[in-house]
């Protein structure tokens, strides 16, 4: 290739760029064995401003790069997009120029461009102190991976290395202050997080949305987890800098009307639950919250009146500040051992976004024993849910209902009627419940008052029950006996003959011999006209 032929720096900055944030990484990688192979049989730059090879492949492909718009370039392979060959032959063309082509595979199969890697060397080498505050930190955080979120467009891979470095940068310090480093470096990466979901199209953010959130859970229970070591009397002046800071942005996330992808709001409520054991604490930050409620109050009351304003954001969304903040004060009142008014404060919240933590209050209180304040929580939960019939909605309450009624708050009648009043989508939780009670007849009535036959029930459960209460099942047979028959054909009346059967044995545990011979005589005339029923009859050997 002519020396004098090829593409000035902002040419080849350009190409640069585009194989980073273009190509898969996969498909680098296989270019860069094409190369290593000698599979790049030419390569030149043609018009000033394209780079044109030629590859040896399962055949032999033209390839032609452009510098005025890459997604011009093209190959003669079948395959549908970026390929190995393109990479091939810009590997080739680099170390063509005099470029170390090694270098820059490995540039490409990373992230960013080799001069923004030795300004970022640069800066790693300009790390604060172990002693600076949390401001200085995240001012560092910023200048080193503010941008990463541009680098995550397809996944959130490139921040989990990112997580990993930031952590390595407090690896040595105090437990305490390393823990509070470590929950600003979540926090921020999941900023970062927020910027790459917010910057996907409308189209795919779904797929997105699912996919991003399976790489963030173990972000966040860590996060959870380092919550949990928290403790603000063993806390010094600096370490409660530290907190001040994570605790005010953590709230001002969660204030934000802009469309999330992520729970703020329980972030906040996590570490916040830690910190509200210690008085001073708790009310400095009520002070602070009701001086900020007030605020929202006030700011809302001037956008009411604008239309235009209103039309912006939805209402739901405008409101999430002022509801965030009242879920906030809700939980200070818990601690404070103020049920009523945290219930209060709960109405003016929405219950999709805060049942986690309304789930929280009810559970404290039964562990607890308070039983005034967990029939508070539990009507207002049953208030709330009053009108829904989808079973994994109310499994949750359906549980504490019956971890009520076993420990004994309330009597056995009170628990047992909020489960019954959710039928038919409480019914797994409740036939499961009087199970466990050893509440026989009632399991047994529930099944004849739903219309279950025996064969639908799990067999264990069947034996359980004819074991220790077989006279309970002996109706659910009778009713079980009279639709088969009712099915008016040979498999209806083979299958009343089989359950039948099964119900003699029930009598006979009983000691109710003659009672099934009566039952069995009622049956035959009953249905005397069925010929086919009674023919099965003798050949099941029921009548003899």
């Amino acid at each position: 290739m002519d020396r004098l032929i090829r593409l000035d720096q902002q040419q080849m900055a350009y190409l640069e760029e585009q194989f980073g944030s273009q190509m898969p990484r996969h498909i680098l990688s296989n270019g860069w064995d094409y190369y290593c192979n000698r599979r790049v049989m030419t390569t030149e730059v043609i018009e000033g401003n394209s780079i044109y090879g030629a590859v040896n492949g399962s055949s032999v492909y033209a390839v032609v790069l452009h510098t005025d718009e890459f997604g011009y370039s093209k190959c003669t392979c079948e395959y549908a997009g970026y390929c190995k060959h393109m990479a091939a032959v810009f590997y080739q063309y680099c170390a063509l120029i005099g470029l170390d082509s090694e270098e820059m595979y490995r540039h490409l199969v990373s992230e960013g461009t080799i001069e923004q890697k030795r300004m970022k060397r640069e800066l790693a080498a300009k790390r604060p102190p172990d002693e600076a505050g949390p401001d200085v930190w995240r001012e560092w955080f910023f200048k080193m991976y503010g941008e990463m979120w541009k680098h995550c467009k397809q996944s959130l891979h490139p921040l989990q290395a990112v997580l990993s470095e930031m952590k390595s940068t407090a690896k040595h310090w105090e437990r305490i202050r390393q823990r509070l480093h470590w929950m600003h470096a979540i926090e921020f990466v999941l900023e970062q997080v927020e910027l790459a979901y917010e910057a996907t199209d409308s189209y795919s953010r779904y797929y997105y949305e699912l996919s991003f959130n399976r790489t963030v859970d173990p972000w966040i229970h860590n996060f959870y987890e380092l919550t949990q070591g928290m403790y603000p009397s063993a806390l010094g002046e600096e370490e409660e800098r530290w907190l001040e800071s994570l605790t005010s942005t953590l709230r001002q996330r969660a204030m934000s009307v802009t469309s999330s992808l992520l729970r703020w709001d329980l972030l906040y409520h996590a570490l916040t639950e830690k910190l509200a054991v210690d008085m001073a604490w708790r009310q400095g930050e009520r002070k602070l919250l009701q001086a900020v409620l007030a605020e929202v109050e006030h700011n809302e009351g001037e956008i009411t009146g604008q239309q235009s304003a209103s039309q912006d954001i939805p209402q739901a969304k405008r409101l999430r500040p002022a509801a965030f903040v009242q879920a906030a004060l809700a939980c200070l009142d818990m601690v404070d051992g103020d049920d009523a008014e945290a219930a209060r404060r709960m109405q003016e919240t929405e219950f999709e976004r805060t049942s986690e933590l309304v789930y929280k209050f009810v559970n404290r209180r039964l562990e607890e024993r308070l039983w005034e304040g967990f029939r508070l929580w539990m009507d207002y939960l049953h208030e709330k849910l009053a009108g829904s019939r989808n079973s994994g909605v109310l499994r949750p309450y359906l549980t504490l209902c019956r971890q009520a009624d076993v420990i004994g708050g309330g009597g056995q009648a009170e628990w047992n009627d909020r489960l019954i009043a959710f039928l038919p989508a409480s019914y797994h939780e409740l036939a499961a419940h009087w199970l466990h009670t050893a509440q026989y007849e009632e399991w047994a009535d529930l099944q004849l008052y739903l219309g279950i036959r025996p064969d639908e029930l799990d067999a264990g459960d069947l034996r359980l029950v004819s074991k220790s209460a077989p006279a309970s099942l002996i109706p659910l047979y009778h009713q079980a006996v009279d639709e088969a028959i009712l099915a008016r054909n040979r498999q209806g009346y083979r299958t009343a003959v089989r359950l039948m059967k099964k119900l003699e044995k029930l009598y006979t545990e009983e000691g109710q011999t003659g009672k099934w011979n009566r039952y069995v005589s009622r049956i035959a005339d009953k249905y005397q006209r069925l010929r086919a029923f009674q023919e099965e009859l003798w050949k099941g050997k029921v009548m003899s």
